[in-house]
């Protein structure tokens, strides 16, 4: 549904500078968004693993540290 009032509202602001019938279909938005959102879940995933190896690494930079002092 917001692909569609998406579509509209181009074709309303774009009427006169552009040819509305170039405007990719509402299904190329949908496919783009899918594969967006399936990178951004892999993305997510790095990023919480990552996460929590600089925690473990900011633990161990603590402990090491503690023990030279």
């Amino acid at each position: 549904m917001m692909f569609e009032e998406a579509e509209q509202y181009l074709n309303k602001v774009i009427q006169g500078h552009f040819d509305s019938k170039k405007l990719p279909p509402v299904k190329t938005w949908q496919v783009e968004r899918d594969k967006l959102t399936a990178e951004r879940g892999k993305l997510n995933q790095q990023y919480y693993s990552l996460k929590s190896e600089v925690a473990e690494a900011e633990k161990i930079r603590k402990s090491v540290y503690s023990i030279m002092r």
